[in-house]
């Protein structure tokens, strides 16, 4: 997510996100137990709670079933654009701490790499929300290796971390899903030092308009668990 999209992301995150989540009402597309939290798409055609933000070209999403899943998947696809859909949650991180989700990238972006601004382009991407307008975006990047880091924050307006928690292209990975399973308060604590505050929403995210190029990344519900 570049420094443009970081900005709108915010606006529409701490302008929505936090009293949305605060307010008590029910919460479509939100699955409770007293195991895990799942955000699960029922909503995301039927209602206006996933706020979509487009930079570059169109949005391209559709939720569909995925047979080998035997669930409901958002499909995103990017021809030289830019976009991200984001929700709002009310997640209590020190009972459902531990974020997982499924993921699988149909084509990546030619030549994607985060280390590089001309190159900065990911077809799958998850993004958290924290209050005090710090992001951690949780991306699969063609090329930088699991395990990079990059600080994109705006100065005096959000910080943002970046962390690449899958790496590879299509020869290796194409039609196969994979879990990422994270601990968001050790991420947190990692990368910025400190505990973490509230949570207040969640992005995905493709992109490929920096290599002007064509990408498709499907992603399961998130599902926040106890740790």
């Amino acid at each position: 997510m570049n420094k443009k999209n970081i900005l709108c992301f915010v606006t529409l995150v701490f302008c929505s996100v936090f009293s949305h989540a605060e307010n008590g009402k029910a919460e479509p597309g939100v699955i409770r137990n007293s195991e895990s939290v799942t955000l699960d798409y029922s909503d995301f055609e039927t209602t206006d709670l996933w706020e979509v933000k487009v930079k570059d070209g169109k949005a391209d999403t559709k939720v569909i079933t995925d047979k080998e899943l035997d669930t409901k998947v958002l499909r995103l696809r990017s021809n030289q654009a830019s976009y991200y859909f984001q929700k709002s949650v009310n997640v209590d991180l020190d009972k459902y701490g531990r974020l997982t989700f499924k993921w699988k990238v149909k084509k990546h972006p030619k030549g994607g790499d985060v280390r590089k601004r001309s190159t900065d382009d990911q077809a799958a991407q998850v993004l958290l929300a924290f209050e005090g307008r710090n992001l951690i975006s949780y991306i699969w990047d063609p090329t930088a290796p699991v395990g990079y880091t990059k600080d994109s924050s705006i100065p005096f307006i959000v910080s943002q971390k970046i962390l690449v928690v899958q790496s590879g292209d299509d020869r290796e990975d194409k039609n196969e899903w994979f879990t990422i399973t994270r601990d968001i308060k050790a991420d947190y604590k990692k990368l910025y030092g400190r505990e973490a505050p509230k949570l207040g929403g969640v992005a995905v995210q493709i992109n490929s308009q920096h290599t002007e190029s064509f990408c498709e990344a499907h992603i399961s519900p998130l599902k926040f668990e106890k740790n």
